[in-house]
């Protein structure tokens, strides 16, 4: 038992990297695809409104001052005629910040995109532009993480794979 162990661990430790590899990168995958499906759900039943998105930004300092849109409110009148102000929800783990020219209250003129049955769940229209590719961009360092142990226990796992002992043959 301990001889097989002794020949075994190294092997195991790699297939157990690869494994961990292989489940971050089918996380990683998921997530993208859920919020490629997202996106394509509405493109397909969405409603467009125009609407003002108020932009709040979180600015931190270090080597600079460095700032970023914290969170997009969507201000907009649905088919309905009721209106509704709703923060946008990330998309795939990022917020889509819209462009143009801000006022005085950070806002943005911009068209919104949203389920008549669920207006509460409206997405800038410009967020539907996104590619799987795009959202894959935003998950680049867990993607290269997940790749790099899956690899590294692929390749490991081949490396220690132990060589076929000799069959032993008794003395003539």
């Amino acid at each position: 038992m301990r001889s097989l162990l002794r020949r075994w661990w190294t092997t195991a430790a790699a297939v157990t990297v690869a494994v961990i590899g292989a489940l971050l990168l089918s996380g990683q995958i998921k997530h993208v695809w859920d919020g490629h499906s997202e996106l394509a759900a509405l493109r397909a039943h969405g409603l467009h409104a125009r609407a003002e998105a108020s932009l709040s930004t979180a600015c931190s300092q270090g080597r600079g001052i460095s700032c970023e849109t914290s969170s997009v409110w969507l201000d907009f009148v649905d088919a309905d005629g009721d209106p509704v102000s709703v923060p946008e929800t990330a998309i795939d783990g990022s917020l889509y910040v819209p462009h143009g020219h801000r006022d005085a209250e950070d806002r943005v003129a911009t068209t919104v995109v949203y389920n008549r049955a669920d207006p509460y769940q409206a997405q800038p229209a410009e967020a539907l532009d996104q590619s799987v590719l795009d959202l894959a961009a935003h998950r680049w360092l867990a993607l290269t993480i997940a790749l790099a142990l899956l690899g590294a226990g692929i390749a490991g796992t081949v490396a220690a794979w132990p060589q076929p002992r000799p069959a032993h043959r008794p003395p003539a």
